[in-house]
């Protein structure tokens, strides 16, 4: 069953409770639903902070479109650093939930809407390196592309994740 890409935006919005902070985070949280059953259709490259799809990204701007989701933006208060806000619109009405039918993704969804946004991208990272990329030392390469936010337990928390959702390159090591 193929499913709109905008209401692909917005179930996965509607699973993270009606609010979900950050692009990176969206483009991490559907990648990765991807990898679990779920069948987006979109199509995913290595970008800059990981598996990235532009598909998605136009799903975003369609999703506002037709009135599902609204963006909004904020700066950090560390640096300034502007980042989106997605909030599900009221008159969206209640989701279908026809791309994330399971219970179990919704779930999915809602754990990882609460996942540190750096530690995502690094287990999206760690398993595009691995399962896409045939990486064999796909941990030295991760902090060789990711640098410092490989550091401080994060690639840590970031293979705990991905061994809590039986993706590799944990599941495979354990």
């Amino acid at each position: 069953m193929t499913v709109e890409p905008e209401r692909v935006v917005d179930e996965i919005v509607a699973a993270a409770g009606g609010r979900l902070v950050s692009r990176i985070r969206l483009q991490k949280l559907a990648y990765l639903l991807d990898q679990l059953g779920a069948r987006s259709g979109f199509r995913y490259a290595y970008h800059h902070y990981g598996p990235y799809s532009r598909d998605l990204d136009a799903a975003v701007f369609d999703a506002e479109a037709f009135g599902l989701v609204e963006e909004k933006y904020e700066h950090r208060k560390l640096d300034g650093a502007r980042y989106s806000i997605f909030e599900r619109k009221a008159e969206a009405g209640p989701p279908a939930f026809s791309y994330l039918g399971d219970p179990r993704l919704r779930d999915v969804v809602k754990r990882l809407a609460a996942v540190n946004a750096t530690v995502l991208e690094l287990a999206a990272t760690a398993h595009w390196l691995a399962a896409n990329e045939k990486a064999q030392d796909w941990r030295t390469e991760i902090i060789r592309r990711k640098g410092s936010k490989a550091s401080e337990g994060r690639l840590a928390e970031a293979m705990q994740l991905l061994a809590e959702l039986g993706l590799p390159p944990a599941a495979a090591q354990g």
